[in-house]
Formats: structure tokens, C-alpha cells, sequence
């Protein structure tokens, strides 16, 4: 690989201070006990994360933050999906999004999740919890993972 995406984007694990503030900001979801991440970077400046929580047997909650849609054309879904459904053995993501976030509902569409029950008044009172699922069996991305992404730039 070369070009821009070789140059200048890492994908590796959460494990700094300011990688969880980055995803508790732009995702306002809460450090837990169970909380495992992933950052991306572009030139040394964090540019997207996904935090994954609340782990069963088969599933777990996922949480999305990103400045810079690119990482998402350049491996950042790849590394996400086989990390929960190959290396943590998972069949199904969860993503809880309220109703009034429009771009984010495009955007999980558009990665493939799938929309299985709104919480009324989930959110806040007049806005509702739309609750969504992907499953491995429907997974595009995992078919491309080619295992060489991980390295730390920052």
C-alpha cells in the first residue's frame, strides 16, 4: 500500500487518556469496566475511535466518534469488525443512537446495521432510542481484513 493512506493513518488499540476522552466526548458513552477501544490517527492527531462495551456471550454495545470520514474508506471498519466478530468471537454488535441524530442513523445504515426496535422517549422525553444490530453473517468487512494495519504513530 502506499500514497496517503500509508503515510498517514495508524489504527491501533485504545490505550491513553486522551484516546478515551476523545470517544467519551464525541460518543457520550462512559468509560465501563468491560470498555475496549480503537483509535485511529491521521498525522499523530486522533481522527476517529470506536468503543466497544457491555460484552455478553455473543454481543456487544458499540459506540462511534470521527472527525475525518476517510479512516472509513482506508481499513477503520475492517480492524473494527474482525476485532469483535473474529479475534472476540462475537455474532452481534448493538448500536443505541437517539432518533434526532439523522447523520449518524445514515451512516450506521450505510455500514450495514440494521434497525430492530426504537425505546420510546429512550433518550429524553420526545426523543426516541433507536436501537440497531449487525451481524457477522452479514459482515462485508471482515472478508478484506488482511491483518496489517496496527501500529502506533503518536
Amino acid at each position: 500500500m502506499g500514497g496517503w493512506w500509508a503515510a498517514v493513518i495508524s489504527i491501533l488499540p485504545m490505550s491513553r487518556q486522551d484516546e478515551w476522552e476523545y470517544i467519551a466526548e464525541g460518543a457520550e458513552c462512559v468509560l465501563c469496566a468491560d470498555t475496549k477501544g480503537i483509535v485511529a490517527y491521521k498525522d499523530g492527531k486522533i481522527v476517529g475511535a470506536v468503543a466497544m462495551d457491555t460484552w455478553s456471550h455473543n454481543s456487544c454495545h458499540i459506540h462511534i466518534a470521527v472527525d475525518d470520514m476517510l479512516i472509513f474508506k482506508h481499513k477503520f471498519p475492517e480492524e473494527v469488525f474482525h476485532y469483535i466478530f473474529n479475534e472476540c468471537d462475537k455474532g452481534v454488535i448493538v448500536g443505541i443512537t437517539p432518533a434526532n441524530n439523522a447523520r449518524a442513523l445514515r451512516f450506521i445504515k450505510h455500514i450495514g446495521f440494521v434497525e430492530v426496535f426504537r425505546l420510546k422517549d429512550g433518550f429524553e422525553v420526545g426523543i426516541d432510542f433507536v436501537c440497531t444490530e449487525y451481524r457477522k453473517e452479514n459482515c462485508r468487512y471482515i472478508g478484506n481484513y488482511d491483518g496489517q494495519i496496527r501500529a502506533r504513530s503518536a
